[in-house]
């Protein structure tokens, strides 16, 4: 039977794929689309004073530090995110957010979204609205996959070659819609539902409750960790 991805033109894995090599991520940027897409990840691996230094306006993120511990993980989540984008960008603009902490790029016409994990930051820039998730792989996720996938996930999942990993690309392909889909889309296991994988060409389809097209999340696998990431136009 035909798949839901095979009815759609999603991008090539040449065209769109995160380059891996020796199976780690690194700090490197990507490949664009027609939608400008660019994404990059990087390994939280500098101290937050290090991070700060390669940052030139601390007037841009001052406010959101200061909110933060010193030297805590979240501080240098925020300052290599930025790091990131700077690289990315070729000059720092200022990450300004939304009252639900959606962040965007003040004074600039591109798209953003960012994700943590365990010593990894990821950041996506478009044209369109996207999204981007970075994710660690781990049993955890078997224990709480009843928050966040449907029974008829659950099925599709249990039919792949490895179920478990298939669940960290459900959580992390929702994770991921759910930034340019916005709060209205808090309830993931109930308003949002994979419907088709296609590992031959790293994506997989997805159903949202109130849209009529189906979206299509593009995904990265290492041993220990999973990427996400999807432009909805």
């Amino acid at each position: 039977m035909q798949s839901d991805i095979d009815n759609l033109q999603a991008l090539p894995l040449e065209a769109c794929a995160l380059q891996l090599e020796d199976n780690t991520l690194e700090a490197k940027v990507l490949q664009r689309d027609a939608n400008a897409l660019r994404l990059a990840v990087r390994a939280i691996d500098q101290t937050a004073e290090q991070l700060a230094a390669q940052l030139e306006h601390r007037d841009y993120y001052a406010a959101k530090v200061e909110m933060l511990k010193p030297e805590s993980r979240r501080l240098q989540e925020v300052l290599a995110a930025r790091c990131l984008i700077k690289q990315m960008l070729g000059e720092e603009p200022q990450v300004v957010y939304d009252a639900h902490g959606a962040p965007s790029l003040a004074h600039r016409t591109e798209h953003l979204s960012i994700s943590h994990t365990d010593g990894y930051v990821a950041v996506a820039l478009a044209s369109v609205p996207v999204g981007i998730d970075i994710e660690r792989r781990g049993k955890r996720v078997e224990r709480v996959v009843e928050r966040f996938m449907q029974p008829s996930e659950m099925e599709l999942v249990s039919q792949t070659p490895d179920p478990v990993l298939s669940m960290h690309l459900v959580w992390s392909a929702k994770e991921a819609i759910y930034k340019y889909l916005g709060p209205n889309y808090y309830d993931l296991q109930r308003l949002t539902r994979v419907v088709s994988f296609d590992f031959d060409r790293h994506c997989l389809a997805m159903h949202a409750e109130g849209i009529a097209k189906t979206l299509i999340v593009n995904f990265q696998i290492t041993n220990e960790y999973v990427l996400c990431y999807s432009t909805f136009s």
